[in-house]
């Protein structure tokens, strides 16, 4: 429940930044410009935004998926969609998209997948995308360094900034997935708090268990680097994806029928509006993400109101539409809960039934097999009674009377059922 709430604030503070940048700019904008340039758009440009997006959307997708395949085999693409599109769902409603990659980690472990094994290949993915990010970037930024830096003020401080938060991270969960101590120590610490806050109830047990799946954890984070075609597929996906979002903007810009800036340039702006605007702690970097691209954008829009109209498209079909399509990708985790409650009640069954037939061939064996008597005060330490039916089958009873009724079966010396029941599987 307390994290129910927790979301439905977080989801509140992303509509309440987008009200009040909407609302920013409808009062120090002149609504007859902002019409004006509404009525400029291509639909058809916009449309190619859109599909920017789904590519966006896909190409995480495919890039998580080879991953989850290279260690579970064979892997459902609905269960890799469903898990990107709820993780970008809740990324986008969290401070610093933290809450992604434990939703991701929770759904696929109700699908039957281990928690230490996808916990890896999540840390993995994040790593060659924060790399391909930080790539990308240097080459854009070594392209068009004279471009920004004569446009776009205190250009060499945002960029130093972007830089040291994303290498940071970089290094920092690389750490984490190189050096088992640390992250160890890391994992104890968590639970010890958790437990002094009430959120763990029985920590022993979950210090037990989270041991078990940082060592699978770790054992996955080792052999993967090992395997250079799946990193390198995982790798040009991440790229691809970062493409296609960046190349959002430059169809909003188009939309305007504007052609002046090339693709290269307005993607190398979006690469540092990325940079820039990931350390703002509001989720889903709300208002920075904004200011950054009135920013960087500014030169590209020479019209009074395209700028403005050009943040709330962009914004729109960004991050608003990845909220209003992952949300129906996110309830599936009520599917997946379901799932996991069948799969566990069939291992039961399994697991009673291989019960069953093992005590069945222990009494085929003979009466020196038979275990100690279950039912010591129904039938009396040491007694041994054989019921079986007409089929020769043992008979599970819970009372005697049930065995005399229902059994109607000879004892292994030839008496009554009621001198010689031998006890009934557990």
């Amino acid at each position: 429940m307390l994290q129910l709430k927790s979301k439905k604030i977080e989801l509140f503070i992303c509509i309440s930044c987008g009200i009040v940048v909407i609302g920013f700019i409808l009062i120090y904008n002149d609504p007859a410009a902002l019409f004006r340039s509404l009525m400029t758009l291509n639909p058809w440009w916009l449309l190619g935004a859109v599909l920017c997006m789904a590519m966006f959307w896909l190409s995480e997708t495919c890039a998580l998926h080879v991953l989850l395949r290279r260690f579970y085999g064979k892997e459902p693409f609905i269960d890799s969609l469903s898990a990107n599109m709820g993780g970008q769902y809740f990324s986008a409603i969290t401070p610093f998209s933290t809450g992604g990659q434990p939703f991701q980690v929770y759904y696929l472990s109700k699908k039957g997948r281990d928690v230490g094994v996808t916990a890896s290949a999540l840390l993995i993915k994040f790593l060659i995308y924060q790399t391909a990010l930080v790539l990308l970037s240097t080459v854009l930024l070594i392209v068009k360094w004279d471009f920004f830096r004569r446009t776009v003020p205190n250009f060499i401080w945002l960029v130093v900034v972007g830089y040291v938060v994303n290498l940071s991270v970089l290094v920092i969960m690389t750490v984490i997935g190189r050096f088992k101590g640390i992250a160890d120590h890391i994992c104890r610490l968590l639970i010890r708090i958790g437990a002094k806050l009430k959120i763990v109830k029985n920590k022993e047990e979950t210090l037990a268990a989270a041991e078990e799946s940082l060592a699978h954890f770790h054992d996955t984070f080792g052999k993967m680097f090992k395997n250079l075609p799946t990193v390198i597929l995982c790798f040009i996906f991440s790229t691809l994806q970062l493409l296609f979002y960046f190349s959002v903007s430059y169809f909003v810009y188009r939309a305007f029928g504007l052609n002046e800036v090339g693709l290269v340039t307005i993607i190398g702006a979006q690469g540092f509006v990325m940079m820039v605007s990931s350390f703002v702690p509001i989720p889903g970097a709300g208002v920075g993400a904004e200011a950054s691209f009135s920013l960087f954008f500014s030169s590209f829009y020479p019209e009074e109101g395209q700028l403005a109209l050009a943040v709330i498209l962009w914004r729109f079909i960004s991050f608003y539409l990845t909220i209003i399509v992952g949300v129906f990708f996110a309830m599936r985790i009520g599917k997946a809960k379901k799932e996991s409650r069948i799969r566990k009640l069939r291992k039961k069954a399994e697991e009673a039934e291989t019960v069953e037939e093992a005590e069945e061939a222990e009494v085929v064996e003979g009466p020196e097999t038979v275990e100690e008597i279950v039912a010591v005060d129904t039938v009396g330490e040491g007694n041994e009674i054989d019921v079986t039916d007409e089929t020769g089958e043992i008979t599970e009873i819970t009372e005697i009377d049930e065995a005399y009724e229902t059994a109607g079966a000879e004892s292994t010396d030839g008496g009554n059922a009621g001198d010689d029941i031998e006890n009934r599987p557990v």
